[in-house]
């Protein structure tokens, strides 16, 4: 149950909630537009930094979510359980360990993210990735840890069009 009142309605209490701010829910779903629009990461790349996210934030919803279009480009449940522990794994690039290196790090420990791990970064990504994917990771922070600080019930059902998300 949520910690805050939503307003009255049969759609699911994320959109209720999005109702209580309209500027608020133009901004996430914005957003979340962003993540999974045109942008230079791909997208089996990106979903190694929400999975690493949700387990961090330990968000069910996001834990149990998958793209089934994306399993051609091997996003299966190996990849998904691999995650965790990506140090060990076979299944990623040393791009996309990086990449969850990164997710990790900076939702565990952002302050001693040193100027040699970015070194790092620069030998795999440009300035525009980089900065694509700490806006990825800021998001997928945020948007899980509102909802579940609030107890907001998640049922990833938020559009990417503004005007349906806030209608």
């Amino acid at each position: 149950m949520a910690r805050i009142k939503l307003p009255p309605g049969n759609g699911d209490e994320t959109i209720r909630a999005l109702g209580l701010s309209e500027s608020f829910a133009k901004a996430i779903a914005g957003y979340s537009g962003a993540i999974y629009g045109e942008i230079a990461l791909s997208m089996r790349e990106r979903e190694a930094a929400r999975m690493r996210v949700a387990q961090i934030n330990q968000c069910p919803i996001c834990l149990g979510y998958r793209f089934p279009e994306l399993e051609a480009e091997g996003v299966t449940e190996a990849f998904y359980a691999a995650v965790e522990n990506w140090r060990d794994s076979e299944l990623f690039s040393a791009r996309e360990k990086l990449i969850i290196e990164y997710t990790e790090r900076y939702m565990t420990d952002h302050l001693n993210i040193d100027d040699d791990f970015f070194k790092q970064l620069h030998e795999h990504f440009d300035s525009k990735e980089i900065f694509e994917l700490t806006s990825i990771i800021s998001g997928l922070m945020a948007n899980g840890r509102l909802l579940q600080v609030l107890k907001i019930d998640q049922q990833c059902t938020l559009s990417f069009d503004e005007q349906d998300t806030i209608n």
